[in-house]
């Protein structure tokens, strides 16, 4: 089943407001509940519009869910450069502290392959996404961190869909609202 580090694909034919051709990072799935980030939905600004003091935070944010829609949150491949850093799986983490990351941005020291910035959060209670998953509302595959964040996030749901199924690929041809082709 789940485990942290995978990723949940939407299936096609999903109306969920929040979730509707989404591709979340689970970075937390245990007894108690499981949380991760929407991929692949930008929120249009970057760091540095909600952080000015951040003249090198050219980092796009991204709609991580609509848990805390207005708490940051952060997944990335630094590690224990950032304290107080989760393990998530191989050497992916996410959240730190937010001093040290600054300062790390400040001078130049991380590009946006490493980390990826959210605006809120996608989370689960106890056997709620396991529930979801059985009931088909979900695909789950193993993935890596590092490849998905190569993939433009515009084209994630769809070529995430196509690993599971090359027939899928006619769903990802058509625009967010049918009524639009």
């Amino acid at each position: 089943m789940i485990k942290a580090g995978d990723i949940l694909i939407t299936k096609p034919f999903s109306q969920d407001a929040h979730f509707k051709r989404s591709v979340i990072y689970v970075c937390e799935h245990n007894e108690f509940g499981s949380l991760g980030f929407i991929l692949n939905k930008s929120h249009g600004l970057l760091l540095r519009d909600i952080f000015p003091h951040l003249k090198n935070g050219n980092f796009p944010l991204f709609e991580g869910g609509p848990v805390s829609p207005n708490q940051l949150f952060y997944t990335h491949t630094l590690g224990k450069k950032i304290k107080d850093s989760q393990h998530v799986d191989d050497d992916v983490y996410w959240g730190g502290n937010f001093f040290e990351l600054s300062e790390m941005i400040e001078k130049g020291e991380i590009t946006s392959h490493q980390i990826r910035f959210y605006i809120g959060y996608s989370g689960w209670s106890e056997g709620q996404l396991n529930a979801e998953i059985q009931n088909n509302m979900w695909f789950t595959q193993s993935s890596s961190y590092a490849d998905i964040l190569k993939i433009h996030p515009d084209e994630l749901w769809g070529t995430e869909l196509m690993k599971i199924n090359r027939g899928y690929k006619a769903f990802s041809d058509y625009e967010y609202d049918p009524s639009l082709n």
